[in-house]
């Protein structure tokens, strides 16, 4: 099965030909032109020019393109994906145009075709892009904590956003998730400080401050509690240069 270390983006033309094709990357695919024919075993979809369809890692796909097409095509490696949620979109999503996505898709054409196209900037607008496939895929209060994960989270709001009493939410929390509050919540910042950690070249403490904490030990802390490495060494375990 074929491997990628690094996050890579391409333009893609598919033959009409059915290919059964199978890898351990995760892609998001922005038609440009024409149609492609995609099933995944949950799915069967005919992915249309205002489309974009999002393969998780390790999911076997058939393909055929129906005549002239072009695609964009953005591969990502393992270490990008949060793999606790790839279990809630297992055979793929197709994500239906509203304004944001159409903004996405054009910022990031723009990006490409220019005469000085960032590799940083592509990043950037997908880890945006991948954070809003997540959060449609949440109940109403799981997504709260994802755009509030760096804040202190009340837990009497989230129980009211899903009008329950805080002693059901907790339990109703801990079903739809495998963990309690406050695990999710610091499993989620040591899932953005490793993103951060391997994308930017902010310091350990710029980092713990966007997830979060006030100092950089507190960040060190969590990070060894799940990863077994400081956030340092993490970092440089991955050696992989920051463009």
């Amino acid at each position: 099965m074929e491997n990628l270390k690094n996050f890579q983006f391409r333009y893609a033309v598919y033959d009409n030909a059915l290919n059964i094709h199978n890898h351990s990357y995760a892609q998001m695919l922005f038609p440009i032109e024409g149609n492609l024919y995609i099933e995944t075993g949950k799915q069967h979809i005919n992915l249309q020019a205002e489309d974009i369809f999002f393969l998780p890692p390790n999911c076997r796909h058939i393909f055929a393109a129906n005549g002239d097409n072009t695609f964009l095509v953005l591969d990502i490696p393992l270490y990008m994906i949060y793999k606790d949620d790839m279990n809630k979109i297992n055979g793929g999503i197709r994500i239906l145009p509203n304004e944001k996505w159409k903004a996405i898709k054009f910022l990031l054409l723009n990006e490409i075709n220019g005469e000085n196209a960032s590799h940083q900037s592509i990043l950037d607008l997908f880890r945006y892009s991948y954070n809003m496939l997540l959060l449609d895929t949440l109940p109403n209060s799981i997504r709260y904590i994802h755009e509030h994960f760096n804040e202190i989270i009340n837990l009497d709001i989230l129980a009211k956003i899903e009008n329950y009493s805080i002693a059901y939410y907790c339990e109703w929390f801990k079903k739809q998730t495998g963990v309690t509050l406050t695990n999710y919540i610091k499993k989620l910042r040591v899932s953005k400080a490793k993103d951060l950690l391997l994308n930017t070249n902010y310091s350990i403490l710029q980092i713990a401050q966007q997830v979060g904490y006030e100092h950089h030990s507190s960040l060190t802390r969590v990070f060894l509690e799940y990863e077994k490495l400081t956030p340092k060494e993490y970092r440089k375990s991955i050696q992989k240069p920051v463009k």
